[in-house]
């Protein structure tokens, strides 16, 4: 409980923010009321601050013009004295209005435009970061099946407008449905959407692609890297990004390392053809670490990596299909959605 005097909204508003999202109370929206519940943790990595909230129909609803209510909505609020987490929430609400992401099942719904600071999104069970690859259960299958077509498809709607998701992660991918027929695999926090071209450094270390790690942009070739980098990731997890990283002024040249260890042919440039003095040093350094020290070496090279996890022949061929280091040789998102790969890896299911 919050005890707030009311005498202090005038002058703090921080404390009337905090308030409004104190549990029980109700947000107005334009669709539905949502009763705040809790506070959701997920995994550390959220700006904005998010709850679970119930939803209440507005007693006014008039049958059919009224959408039918969610039973639970997912609340974000960017606090305006956080300019980045405000930022985050303009391009995800922006993100919603683009040609196909408001009305394609592949993206979690908005539901509401609540203020100028604050959204209600639809409520899933859980995320791929929450839950454990099984080698052994089908249904481990047929999830990653439900992960990997949301995923590219998102990556291909985006591309429409000349847009790319620059946060592909598990803490990212939404799911409801586990273990029963109707599972649904959804991309969520779209904070992160951006232009093609507008955005270097981004990506998670993990699924950050080679191009992007050397001062690219982040362009569509970067989104296939890593739906199929974050796959690889939570089947195993360590073997890509900055896990294992001594300081974080190490963690660039340490994902290009493990880059480096998993794929061999992918060349890291000298500092001479690289531009900007981090850069330099990143890739000096990326190539110092990967052949001194013994956590890095140990990474195989893909194939011989990915012998070491059990999994079915056709997902490794799958992986080994769409992370090319080279972005010009990469598969495109539409490419990979139909191809023999794909389609051998949904036949051992059906």
């Amino acid at each position: 409980m919050y005890l707030i005097r009311p005498a202090l909204y005038a002058v703090n508003p921080l404390i009337r923010t905090i308030s409004s999202l104190a549990p029980g109370n109700i947000l107005r929206g334009k669709h539905w009321n949502y009763r705040i519940l809790n506070l959701v943790k997920g995994d550390n990595t959220h700006i904005s601050t998010v709850f679970k909230a119930e939803v209440i129909p507005h007693e006014n609803a008039h049958g059919d013009l009224t959408p039918k209510a969610p039973k639970w909505a997912f609340i974000k609020r960017a606090l305006l004295s956080d300019t980045t987490a405000t930022l985050n929430l303009e391009r995800e609400i922006h993100a919603y209005r683009l040609p196909g992401v408001a009305s394609t099942q592949c993206f979690r719904k908005m539901y509401d435009e609540i203020d100028d600071s604050t959204i209600a999104l639809e409520w899933l069970d859980t995320t791929l970061a929450e839950l454990k690859y099984r080698p052994n259960d089908m249904g481990t299958h047929s999830l990653m099946i439900s992960v990997i077509r949301a995923a590219l498809t998102s990556c291909v709607i985006l591309e429409g407008s000349k847009y790319v998701n620059t946060d592909y992660k598990p803490a990212n991918i939404l799911l409801s449905g586990i273990g029963s027929d109707y599972m649904i695999a959804k991309v969520g926090d779209l904070g992160l959407v951006v232009p093609v071209g507008e955005l270097r450094n981004a990506q998670p270390y993990a699924m950050r692609a080679p191009e992007v790690l050397l001062g690219q942009t982040c362009a569509e070739p970067s989104q296939v890297w890593a739906v199929a980098a974050m796959l690889l990731c939570w089947i195993k997890p360590g073997v890509l990004g900055m896990w294992g990283s001594t300081h974080p002024f190490l963690n660039v040249p340490w994902s290009m390392a493990k880059i480096k260890r998993l794929f061999p042919d992918w060349n890291i440039p000298s500092p001479d053809d690289v531009d900007g003095h981090f850069l330099k040093a990143a890739v000096n350094c990326a190539k110092s670490l990967g052949e001194t020290k013994p956590e890095l070496q140990a990474i195989l090279s893909f194939d011989e990596e990915i012998k070491t996890t059990e999994m079915p022949n056709e997902l490794r061929d799958l992986l080994r299909f769409m992370l090319i280091h080279n972005p010009a040789k990469r598969p495109s998102a539409s490419s990979v959605l139909v191809s023999r790969e794909l389609r051998a890896f949904e036949d051992i299911i059906a």
